[in-house]
């Protein structure tokens, strides 16, 4: 014998939501009325359809049309399931019955296709669905007493012979007894499932979420039992785990987030370095500086013309020299550079940290040196004697002063008759064609190499003398005359010396 009912629909509305428990009530509320029913909700393929679908289909007294919106648009395609169930329903002759829930209109598209037009004659029967309230079971009374005969009832009598399995759950769940659906059981109302006394495998499948899912054996006496299922317990501790993990995603896209922006942030500041770098500009635990680029060039070095009769022995003779790119500061180390890199100020004379670094020694120099190219990861040292004096004439911008900068000492210099016997912060004259300042004056600066006699031969990249007992210092200071700001003028110190009119400026190799 077959079914009562057959019950047709789609899983899934036009907006992606299930239709199943939708479906799942009106199956319910047909059983309560001894109706058999026949009810997919497994996954369709071809050997199903043909083994289980089509059979319900051919023997079913009711063929129940669930019609949610836009079940129908699908229909068009040849292979859809629903489409297919129709077909054999109006092939077969069942009475169809359209059933419409929750208040849906729209449920006969104009364009039906010619093998399931003929649904469209059928009545429909509008049921609001809520669950179980009175107003859904009135609508599905009306449409049993109408629509429907009484059910074929298939051996009842001896079913209520049976002891009853009483269950109770504190979840809405289905219940399964050796994989046979048996019985809806609502939250904390009693359900009652005749059983024949045996052992049974029990499945309870949480009507929310199949995780929380109860399976058990089942001894069942010849008499009533009492079977209570905690659904609620699992699903705490679901959603429990449920909510650890997504704090744990949250927490890992924060952090996933955080360090993207951090990354970004590291990038953005490196690419701002590089070009700070790339004009000269750099900084170091917060004090910026700035290195100025000289072409490389050939340039005649001592004692030329412009130095007058002022001039000294060891700046002769005069000679070719030629020099690659470099990078040398715009000003001397000052003060404020110099605590940023070594911590302390050593200087005689302080009160502004634009002020020149003095009483340093060429050992602390190279100590300052070497300790900021760590700082900066770039290759920073003193420079030789003949890239100072290159910087001093202004390079391939020179204009063959005196001075670095002028013919006019108290245009860029500060020395005995105008520094008042005092260091002054830099900048303070005017720049020479480089813009280097004060090349001339201030304090002395540190060279890299030994000092000793020059030579007539054209040399390139000149680095000094390999030994000796003194270092090369250039430029003059506040506390001298005029004649030893010249740009040729050489100057020596023990590198162990410290002086208050003795000081430095760096050079970056390109």
């Amino acid at each position: 014998m077959g079914y009562d009912i057959f019950l047709s629909y789609r899983r899934k509305d036009a907006a992606g939501h299930s239709n199943v428990g939708t479906v799942r009530t009106f199956k319910y509320e047909f059983e309560r009325h001894q109706y058999e029913v026949f009810f997919d909700y497994k996954d369709c393929t071809d050997e199903y359809f043909a083994d289980s679908i089509l059979p319900a289909i051919r023997t079913c007294q009711y063929f129940v049309l669930v019609l949610t919106r836009g079940c129908l648009e699908r229909c068009k395609d040849e292979g859809d399931w629903l489409r297919r169930e129709i077909e054999e329903a109006l092939k077969f002759g069942r009475k169809i019955i359209p059933v419409t829930p929750d208040g849906e209109v729209d449920t006969w598209p104009a364009d039906l296709p010619a093998s399931i037009k003929a649904l469209s004659a059928n009545d429909g029967l509008q049921i609001t669905t809520i669950h179980t309230d009175s107003i859904f079971e009135d609508n599905m009374a009306q449409l049993i007493r109408n629509r429907m005969s009484p059910p074929q009832r298939r051996n009842t009598d001896a079913m209520d012979k049976y002891p009853k399995l009483k269950v109770q759950s504190n979840l809405d769940c289905v219940m399964y007894v050796d994989e046979e659906e048996r019985a809806n059981v609502q939250a904390n109302k009693l359900a009652k499932v005749p059983l024949k006394p045996g052992e049974y495998m029990l499945r309870f499948e949480s009507t929310e979420n199949a995780a929380d899912n109860v399976e058990d054996e089942l001894n069942m006496p010849d008499r009533d039992k009492l079977y209570k299922v905690d659904l609620l317990s699992k699903k705490r501790v679901r959603e429990r785990k449920e909510r650890e993990e997504r704090e744990r995603q949250e927490r890992e896209r924060e952090e996933r987030e955080r360090a993207e922006r951090e990354r970004q942030e590291r990038e953005r500041l490196e690419r701002e370095r590089k070009e700070r770098e790339a004009r000269g500009e750099f900084e170091v635990n917060g004090v910026e500086f700035k290195m100025i680029y000289v072409e490389g060039g050939t340039f005649m070095m001592g004692a030329t013309i412009e130095q007058g009769n002022e001039v000294y022995e060891d700046e002769m003779p005069i000679h070719k020299v030629s020099l690659s790119d470099y990078y040398i500061g715009e000003t001397v180390v000052t003060q404020e550079l110099w605590k940023a890199v070594m911590g302390n100020n050593p200087s005689r004379f302080k009160g502004d940290g634009n002020l020149p670094v003095e009483r340093v020694s060429w050992y602390d120099a190279q100590e300052f040196v070497a300790k900021l190219s760590r700082l900066t990861g770039r290759a920073f040292r003193l420079p030789t004697e003949a890239e100072w004096e290159y910087s001093a004439r202004g390079g391939k911008k020179s204009r063959g002063y005196k001075y670095s900068g002028s013919d006019n000492i108290d245009e860029v210099a500060w020395y005995d008759d105008n520094s008042g016997g005092e260091t002054h912060p830099v900048k303070g004259k005017k720049a020479n064609e480089l813009g280097l300042y004060d090349m001339s004056g201030n304090v002395w600066e540190w060279c890299n190499d030994w000092f000793g006699d020059y030579s007539g031969e054209a040399q390139n990249n000149p680095q000094g003398p390999n030994t000796g007992s003194s270092r090369v210092n250039r430029g003059g200071s506040w506390y001298g005359d005029a004649k030893y700001c010249r740009v040729s003028l050489r100057n020596i110190f023990t590198p162990s010396d410290r002086s208050n009119r003795l000081g430095f400026r760096v050079v970056l190799a390109e």
